[in-house]
């Protein structure tokens, strides 16, 4: 299962760096066809149509009553993602910049700006915690190794970006990967807790959100 676990996400990354460093496409494509193209169908596929198991194996539900708890713990947990976001703001301009907030129009508006976000959390942790952290946790029983071997992996998933869109450079270039590796220990211990995506998808797009407004 693990091994499993590792081919899948070396594909996906391989293909997925491959399509950041040729193709340049407006952000609404990238989130809302080709990384689910890229993260999320290979693994629902594998899951659901080849091995024949529901989509709740990869975390793919949730109940009314939870989703109230969800949201209350998500913006709470999401308002201290947002404080490493400023810091990563502070360490890259010198100073508290708020000239990227100008992403929110260009996305389209603040609708169009959620929804954006919205759809990279789902792709992602379908990938990394549904599907990554999930299997390798499954497998060795061991959730501090499975969270921290999946984090790094999901890190690492997102070094094309951080060359090809962000151009981070100097200590936003050490604190972003840290912020994001972070944010996947945290995810990694919700979907254990909740016991579906819910919780850290919600994390997961104020994170995004934060980062697309202060870096």
């Amino acid at each position: 299962m693990k091994r499993q676990a590792f081919i899948v996400w070396f594909t996906i990354f391989i293909v997925w760096a491959f399509y950041r460093a040729y193709y340049i496409l407006p952000e609404s494509l990238d989130e809302f066809i080709v990384k689910p193209l890229i993260f999320a169908v290979p693994v629902i596929f594998l899951v659901w149509i080849w091995e024949n198991k529901p989509l709740k194996s990869l975390g793919l539900w949730f109940n009314a009553r939870g989703l109230v708890i969800d949201i209350y713990i998500g913006v709470v947990l999401g308002i201290l993602l947002a404080v490493e976001g400023l810091m990563a703001n502070y360490l890259k301009y010198g100073r508290f910049s708020f000239g990227p907030i100008e992403a929110l129009f260009l996305a389209g508006g603040i609708g169009s700006f959620l929804a954006i976000n919205l759809a990279t959390s789902i792709s992602e942790e379908i990938l990394g915690r549904g599907f990554l952290y999930n299997r390798l946790f499954k497998a060795s029983k061991q959730q501090l190794a499975s969270a921290i071997v999946a984090s790094f992996l999901f890190t690492l998933i997102h070094l094309p970006i951080m060359f090809t869109r962000l151009h981070l450079t100097g200590n936003a270039l050490i604190f972003y990967p840290l912020s994001i590796f972070t944010m996947g220990m945290v995810n990694s211990y919700l979907f254990t807790l909740r016991g579906n995506l819910v919780l850290p998808i919600l994390i997961h797009t104020f994170w995004n959100m934060t980062i697309s407004l202060y870096l």
